[in-house]
């Protein structure tokens, strides 16, 4: 697996928790060709909510950042794996187009090459 870190803010990590973000932390390894390190940041805010900020550097593209917030600390990190993966999943998206484009723009180039008559 990649660069994973847990950090826990204001508050003590317990195995538990520890084991369940790691868990989730797979869940966006259908990108792992892509993902370089991920940061998880455990917080608890002045409303006793629970705030987990996850952090995915990607390379060759943005650094992803999502934050949730839910009086529940593991349906917090099910929230943030999710908004990751859709982002993760937008990322992928326009890869995948412009790659598309570009080899739509080189066969368009080949084929107006191969219709001049030659004089």
């Amino acid at each position: 697996m990649k660069n994973i870190t847990i950090v826990a803010r204001h508050l003590d990590i317990t195995e538990a928790i520890k084991n369940y973000a790691l868990l989730k932390t797979e869940k966006v390894n259908k990108f792992s060709g892509r993902i370089l390190q991920i940061q998880i940041t455990l917080d608890i805010g002045g409303d006793n909510s629970h705030i987990v900020e996850m952090v995915v550097s990607v390379s060759r593209g943005p650094t992803l950042v999502a934050e949730v917030s839910n009086p529940d600390m593991y349906r917090a990190i099910d929230l943030v794996v999710d908004k990751i993966e859709a982002q993760l999943k937008k990322h992928k998206g326009k890869i995948q187009s412009r790659i598309i484009r570009r080899k739509k723009s080189v066969a368009e180039e080949t084929e107006g090459f191969e219709g001049i008559p030659e004089g």
